[in-house]
């Protein structure tokens, strides 16, 4: 039995049934401003591109991050120019200021773990210099900063929804403007491969050791029967960018596993681990986000180790997974700006909540 980093089918035990309570919570009620994709990445690439940003414009984007996200928004036709994030990866509002320009169509904030960006600041600041503003929320699924919503402030806002809840795929993004041309369903394959994945995720997690190998086994062979290719399927996660996957919105499937979520079960739950771990751990390590304020729902619990793969690998020893997700900066992010956030880059292990 392990303890995952993400979630798996299990959480359907609790649940049990579907609701319709998820379609009023945001983004999902968005009232038609909202569009499902395939991956969050995906969301990006056709959200940004509903912006009405001057074409080769340039977007502001902070020097930590994953690296897909500006691989998107560099395949969406845009320049990137780095700003600084503090030692808590705050927005550095002066340093944003100083690197403005002409070009400088729009400013791109992550909002790290689930913990809030100052959504406030953020929206005075762009409207006063005429850019547009893009949330990535891929960590911040049904976060919010006290009653607003994490999304609901910018021009856009992405979400990646597989790393909150139990599926295979799904992004969504939410604009102000025309939504675009609809996407198309994800291949069969791609679907059943990420579903299996997630089934058989979900039997290791449980100490289901013998289904679990029952089901490796048939998994195999139904990719056997049906001719699974990787070359020939896409996949919703990864560091690297695959330009296969714009095409492509979230399957029917993926939504309908969505029906089973009860987003205040979630939040609780997210909420009461994540406390119940910095209550344990705040003698042993440093931990950068030691409280959540209200409404905040994290993805992740970060805490700072000196020595991440040993730890990692001593958890790995006792079934608890965890991640360091973002070891490396983009290849076009200046080398002293990246030196910024080197240690979060090499210190930073996430572990499951």
């Amino acid at each position: 039995m392990t303890v995952p980093a993400y979630p798996t089918l299990a959480g359907l035990r609790r649940t049990g049934r579907l609701s319709s309570g998820w379609q009023s919570w945001f983004p999902f009620n968005a009232n038609g401003q909202g569009r499902w994709a395939f991956s969050g990445r995906v969301a990006l690439y056709h959200g940004v591109g509903s912006l009405g940003l001057p074409p080769q414009s340039t977007i502001l984007v902070p020097t930590y991050h994953e690296g897909v996200e500006l691989d998107a928004l560099l395949a969406a036709g845009f320049r990137l120019r780095y700003y600084r994030v503090d030692h808590q990866l705050r927005v550095d509002f002066a340093d944003v200021e100083r690197r403005l320009d002409a070009s400088v169509a729009a400013l791109y904030v992550i909002h790290y773990f689930g913990i809030p960006q100052p959504l406030a600041a953020l929206r005075a600041f762009c409207d006063a210099r005429g850019l547009k503003l893009i949330e990535d929320c891929a960590l911040a699924l049904f976060s919010r900063s006290e009653q607003t919503w994490l999304g609901s402030v910018g021009d856009l806002a992405i979400f990646s929804l597989y790393k909150t809840l139990a599926l295979p795929h799904g992004g969504y993004l939410v604009t102000r403007s025309h939504n675009g041309a609809p996407l198309r369903a994800p291949p069969l394959m791609s679907t059943l491969v990420q579903t299996l994945d997630l089934v058989h995720h979900t039997l290791q997690a449980n100490g289901w050791s013998g289904i679990e190998r029952a089901a490796t086994t048939a998994s195999r062979f139904v990719r056997r029967l049906l001719g699974w290719n990787r070359d020939t399927t896409v996949s919703s996660g990864g560091p690297r960018w695959d330009a296969r996957l714009v095409s492509y919105s979230a399957s029917r499937w993926t939504r309908q596993l969505v029906g089973f979520t009860n987003p205040e079960r979630v939040v609780a739950r997210r909420r009461a681990n994540y406390e119940r771990l910095a209550s344990w751990l705040r003698v042993y390590t440093a931990i950068p986000f030691p409280e959540l304020a209200p409404g905040v729902c994290p993805l992740l619990f970060p805490i700072l180790v000196p020595n991440r793969e040993r730890v990692q690998s001593q958890l790995r020893a006792l079934g608890v997974e965890s991640g360091n997700y973002w070891p490396a900066p983009h290849a076009t992010c200046p080398a002293d700006l990246a030196a910024e956030v080197a240690p979060w880059r090499q210190r930073c292990l996430e572990l499951p909540i």
